[in-house]
């Protein structure tokens, strides 16, 4: 990469957010520690600055994420009896202007929950309830009608009242006892599946749960110039949010 390249694309992420207003915490900074009494506001100014910073850019997404998506992925011997659940990663509502449709996340999940259909004959569950107002789908029959729109044929299995992961698998262990399944693929992005794991160990003992990463956040080659400009895509805040909601999950599990 030309230096000459670089800094036209160094200007273009520092003219549009998060860029710019990474730029302007850092102007609010440098302008108040020139104050007698604005010593405070620039630590402050910096300290949003380098936040937004960090959250904003791939290579600040690479320390945030650390070890959270090495989980390789792993599926049940032929022949096992077993289902593939695919937990709810929102929704988007098109009004009258389009139909509901699932969210970016969930779409990459239930692609890749076809895609093990495609060998496994297991049925699928879906999860998620919230509908936007009463008698509207909910998020497990926005995703089920997805899944049938990719062409899936058999059985979709739904836990349609959940509002949070650790219900997720509260109602998907209902449903797996009562079909007498203890084996379950596991899809959720990479960067969510080890909060996912933890949640299933404990509200599904008696069940053997088999990760399926559906797409990563961060990238495995190495760090390139281009990686420290920020960036409208904000993953390390996906990443941070996990950390944050796996210690949250853990702190739950120890005051039931």
């Amino acid at each position: 990469m030309t230096a000459g390249f670089f800094i036209y694309k160094l200007l273009g992420s520092l003219v549009v957010p998060p860029g710019l207003f990474i730029l302007a915490a850092l102007v609010l900074s440098m302008a108040s520690s020139r104050r007698r009494d604005g010593k405070g506001t620039a630590m402050a100014a910096l300290f949003l600055a380098l936040g937004l910073y960090l959250f904003s850019t791939p290579a600040g997404a690479r320390l945030l994420a650390g070890d959270l998506e090495n989980v390789p992925a792993s599926l049940p011997a032929r022949g096992e009896k077993a289902a593939i659940l695919v937990l709810g990663g929102g929704v988007r509502y098109g009004g009258n202007l389009s139909p509901d449709e699932p969210g970016p996340l969930a779409t990459v999940r239930l692609v890749t929950a076809y895609e093990i259909t495609k060998k496994n004959n297991w049925p699928v569950i879906v999860t998620g309830g919230l509908p936007w107002k009463p008698g509207e789908p909910t998020t497990a029959e926005i995703m089920a009608a997805r899944l049938r729109n990719l062409g899936y044929p058999g059985p979709i299995l739904m836990a349609s009242r959940s509002r949070t992961t650790w219900e997720d698998m509260v109602q998907a262990g209902e449903i797996l006892k009562a079909r007498g399944i203890r084996h379950l693929v596991l899809v959720t992005n990479a960067f969510h599946m080890r909060r996912a794991l933890w949640i299933a160990e404990r509200v599904m003992p008696g069940v053997r749960s088999y990760p399926f990463p559906a797409g990563h956040l961060v990238d495995r080659v190495p760090l390139r110039p281009m990686d420290f400009l920020p960036g409208p895509d904000m993953a390390g805040v996906l990443v941070f949010r996990e950390r944050v909601g796996l210690a949250a999950a853990r702190l739950k599990a120890l005051v039931r």
